[in-house]
């Protein structure tokens, strides 16, 4: 089992130290993990980490080098990718009230992101504004144009995408949803990463089971985990 989105205590919505992470992943059965720790451009998220001091700590314990970077598109982005094994790539700001026009211009914004910048490894969390929407409503297939487009340029480019298991214990799906993972799938995507997006220990390893459980009957053969490089591992 796998779990490539972690937060520890370099994240500031996260209070989790490394070595605790770790024995609670072995504990849980967990064999390979990365952290993730924000390192967040927008304002109002803002968390610029000292990535030399953090690639040490995780060198440290024989992690890979994970993190999830924030980025709206607008601010100038100014981090080495280069010192990431894992670069997940996330957006995060949403108009509110969430509605489908919100998630219409989320969804514009990250094409654009991702048609101008291609120094990372997976995709987070694709419908991630779902979450906070009132009544959890889905991405309208007035919207799948769009998800198309990105999911192709992911495709080209040989990006992965990460299934998110974070939402499966709020409204029972993970991110992007199951209709979505279809849609990536009809597009000839195949190439998965999956994490629980945890920010405290109890969370390591959420969803998980059920998230590959939804990979396998969707299809899907395997996902893709890092040991100095990236490989298929059965599912």
């Amino acid at each position: 089992m796998a779990d490539y989105h972690i937060h520890s205590r370099y994240s500031p919505d996260s209070q989790s130290e490394i070595e605790d992470i770790i024995e609670t992943a072995r504990e849980k059965g967990i064999k390979h993990i990365i952290i993730t720790d924000h390192y967040e451009l927008a304002d109002e998220h803002a968390n610029i980490i000292d990535v030399d001091t953090y690639r040490s700590e995780m060198e440290k314990y024989s992690l890979p080098v994970g993190v999830e970077l924030g980025w709206d598109g607008l601010k100038e982005l100014k981090v080495d990718t280069k010192k990431f094994d894992y670069v997940l790539l996330s957006h995060h700001y949403v108009e509110d009230p969430i509605t489908q026009e919100s998630y219409k211009n989320y969804l514009l914004r990250l094409l654009d992101i991702i048609k101008r910048f291609d120094e990372y490894h997976a995709l987070a969390h694709l419908d991630f504004p779902r979450r906070y929407q009132k009544n959890k409503e889905p991405f309208s297939v007035e919207l799948y144009d769009i998800i198309s487009e990105i999911m192709k340029i992911l495709i080209k480019n040989g990006k992965m995408l990460e299934v998110n298991t974070a939402a499966i214990e709020i409204y029972g799906e993970p991110n992007p949803s199951i209709e979505l993972l279809k849609l990536y799938k009809s597009l000839g995507g195949r190439n998965i990463t999956i994490g629980s997006d945890a920010h405290s220990l109890e969370q390591i390893g959420r969803g998980i089971e059920r998230g590959i459980e939804i990979l396998k009957e969707l299809g899907y053969n395997y996902i893709l985990v890092f040991d100095a490089e990236w490989r298929e591992v059965r599912i």
